[in-house]
């Protein structure tokens, strides 16, 4: 009898201790953009035709997986029509059939499929982005900072600059490629809450 209670003991214990260690390695769910964040690009070898301009509507969810970092992940959505530009000719011109086409394309999207931690607190993050309807790989270098592991329900968890490069072209936009260039270097800067 004494024995069958003590294995009934270790069962109900190792029932209530099992959430707990699901939970340890389990992937965080965080949200980014959402007026939390920027996005920004810019294209140009030099001062004199360096275009810059940004994205107003977009979002995104992030898995962080602490034990597994692998196994973390990340999906962006970007509105095209909320394109910004300085000068409204711009905007309406990269708007366009020749270049975003936001009337046929009217989002793009990056999904992660690796991620790497490079240091304590930089990864590199490699994924694919959909623009205009093509899809090519992408390669993020991101910085996390100002972590907040036990940032309770609705706060801010952590802040993420994140750095990458497309070749426009690719994409199909080859207006004025050989005058402002091909490269086009994207930044993001976002708050990630739970």
């Amino acid at each position: 009898m004494p024995i069958k209670r003590a294995a009934l003991l270790l069962l109900a214990a190792a029932t209530l201790l099992m959430p707990a260690a699901q939970s340890a390695g389990a992937a965080e769910d965080l949200k980014i953009g959402n007026g939390r964040g920027t996005i920004e690009f810019s294209i140009g070898e030099s001062r004199i035709f360096r275009t810059t301009g940004g994205f107003g509507t977009w979002q995104g969810n992030v898995q962080v997986n602490d034990a597994d970092i692998p196994k973390s992940a990340v999906e962006v959505t970007v509105q095209t029509g909320s394109l910004q530009m300085m000068d409204l000719q711009q905007t309406d011109m990269l708007k366009d059939s020749d270049f975003f086409d936001v009337d046929r394309f009217p989002q793009m999207t990056f999904r992660s499929d690796k991620v790497e931690r490079l240091g304590d607190d930089t990864l590199k993050i490699d994924g694919f982005l959909t623009l205009r309807g093509v899809t090519r790989p992408m390669t993020f270098n991101v910085t996390v900072t100002d972590r907040k592991p036990n940032a309770a329900p609705g706060a801010r968890y952590a802040s993420f600059r994140a750095k990458g490069k497309i070749k426009r072209s690719e994409f199909g936009m080859t207006k004025y490629v050989d005058l402002v260039g091909d490269d086009v270097e994207i930044s993001i800067r976002t708050d990630a809450w739970r």
